[in-house]
């Protein structure tokens, strides 16, 4: 999404993190994603590519503001955690013998941070910014709705958050969001 935000050119590529190509572990040997390549370089982690992408488009990821992009930046990790525990949640479902006690644990942590999210009225800062625009704080909490919705079919977030799913309902159709969709 900020590469379509900010108008650079990019070419995506699809891994199955679940069965890594060598290609991609030399890349990455965690074998998470997103990976960006510079130059044959590769870059990890969310966080890391976004601040690049920060300092080398002229500060139009994070805002100017110091205590703006405090809060932003805050906002922003719990949406990224929330994206951490889902995918907790889903490995943790695919062993053999999943543990009760461990999935528990996740949904307590995604409930906590989304009843956190919910009260922080997502509608308004830090996940949209002064010209009404999302913030990358913004971003992430759709990509981390989209991801819960798509991951966790019983947890029904929608009905103990329902300004959560009104904000994920506004903001999903943004051509930025939808071409950084990955196929079904």
């Amino acid at each position: 999404m900020a590469f379509e935000r900010l108008g650079v050119s990019y070419v995506p590529k699809e891994v199955n993190v679940f069965e890594p190509s060598p290609e991609f572990l030399a890349a990455n040997p965690l074998a998470t994603v997103p990976v960006l390549l510079i130059e044959g370089e590769p870059l990890v982690d969310s966080a890391t590519i976004l601040e690049v992408l920060h300092e080398g488009f002229g500060e139009r990821v994070w805002p100017s503001d110091l205590e703006f992009r405090r809060r932003v930046r805050a906002a922003s990790t719990l949406a990224e955690g929330v994206m951490s525990e889902t995918v907790r949640w889903f490995l943790e479902g695919q062993r053999a013998s999943p543990s009760g006690e461990w999935t528990a644990e996740y949904l307590e942590n995604l409930e906590r941070t989304l009843g956190v999210i919910a009260g922080m009225a997502p509608g308004s800062s830090p996940w949209i910014g002064l010209n009404q625009e999302l913030t990358q704080a913004g971003y992430d909490l759709v990509v981390a709705l989209e991801y819960l919705e798509l991951r966790l079919k019983g947890f029904d977030w929608k009905a103990r958050f329902p300004s959560l799913e009104r904000f994920l309902s506004a903001h999903r159709g943004r051509p930025e969001v939808a071409a950084s969709r990955p196929p079904v």
